[in-house]
């Protein structure tokens, strides 16, 4: 449905007021915020290491890659910005933005426009990049503040969100948290924006999510429906990862035991162990000896329900009593005497 022309007219001379009393001068800052949070992690590194934390010292070390991946993008941008020519920059005139507006109407089917927030927005159509599906992308501009000097005046917001596995931040492979990573286009789009070529700067912004650059993204289309291993924090594919039987968090094929018994795969607080051969063995297979009540696996525990040990002490016992009852066989208790009639005696008939 077409805007009322009268409103794109009106949206155009805002954007128009608001480049035209931005300070022509070129701010320069350098990114201290970014450089912060990235020290802020390093330190927070050193302590997790310090302390053995493995699984906390692995997400900051991604945390931190990504931190510094910005602040790079952001120091390039910069000197970027030194090398080049940005004197006498031409603004669009309000005809040429009203212009611009059609254009977008037209290339996108739809144009949202607030006058009150003072946003512009276009909805993608749905991006897949490598059979991944990522769905369709909302453009929002702000164009209360078109320069790029303290944040990005824009979001790309995911409006049938596909996040990565590992990280639900990540929309696309280049947006994390609703911010587009521009890359080397960033002093392109920057340019866009300053001088008011509103066409080319959401076109340049829908280009860059139509691409993947595997040299520099949030999450890998590769690993996008992998997930990490609840035990070392390596990040597993999803055809390779294991789930313990019992608690059925995600393992890795090295962090991942299997019962010695039932073979089944477990992380290492559901797994315990035979108290006669020492052996990993799950809750479920282990039973008590009915002697001494060790926790004993099904090869440990005899058929009289008794471990082995207690088996072997009661044979032992058993062999000692054997030579007792041998002896008193050989030596038998005799019964009282009988004494045989006296000679000489003659048996008087009655």
């Amino acid at each position: 449905m077409q805007l009322p022309r009268k409103r794109l007219w009106r949206t155009a001379s805002q954007i128009y007021q608001r480049l035209v009393s931005e300070d022509s001068a070129t701010q320069l800052k350098l990114p201290f915020e970014d450089w912060w949070h990235c020290d802020r992690l390093i330190r927070k590194r050193q302590r997790a290491q310090h302390r053995d934390w493995d699984l906390a010292a692995s997400k900051l070390e991604r945390d931190l890659k990504t931190g510094l991946a910005q602040l790079i993008q952001q120091l390039t941008a910069l000197h970027a910005e030194l090398m080049s020519d940005s004197s006498q920059q031409q603004i669009s005139s309000v005809r040429e933005l009203y212009a611009e507006l059609l254009a977008l109407e037209e290339e996108f089917g739809e144009l949202k426009l607030d006058l009150r927030a003072q946003t512009i927005s276009v909805v993608t159509e749905p991006i897949e990049l490598e059979a991944v599906y990522l769905g369709p992308f909302e453009i929002c501009l702000k164009y209360g503040n078109l320069k790029m000097d303290v944040s990005s005046p824009y979001r790309v917001i995911a409006t049938d969100p596909n996040p990565a596995f590992v990280n639900d931040c990540v929309t696309h492979p280049h947006v994390q948290s609703e911010v587009v990573c521009e890359g080397d286009g960033r002093l392109a789009i920057r340019r866009s924006l300053e001088q008011g070529r509103l066409f080319d700067f959401f076109t340049m912004v829908v280009s860059l999510l139509r691409t993947y650059n595997p040299g520099s993204p949030y999450v890998e289309l590769s690993d996008w429906h992998s997930v990490e291993c609840t035990e070392c924090a390596d990040v597993i594919a999803a055809n390779e990862q294991t789930r313990c039987e019992n608690c059925e968090i995600a393992l890795c094929t090295e962090c991942a035991r299997d019962c010695s018994d039932c073979d089944c795969p477990f992380c290492h607080e559901c797994l315990s162990h035979c108290d006669s051969c020492h052996s990993n063995c799950c809750s479920s297979c282990l039973k008590q000896c009915m002697q001494c009540n060790a926790d004993c696996c099904q090869r440990c525990l005899l058929e009289n329900e008794r471990c082995s040990d207690c088996d072997a002490e009661e044979l032992e016992e058993t062999e000692k009593e054997l030579p007792e009852t041998h002896a008193s066989a050989a030596n038998p208790v005799t019964a009282t005497t009988v004494q045989p009639d006296c000679l000489g005696e003659t048996v008087v008939p009655a």
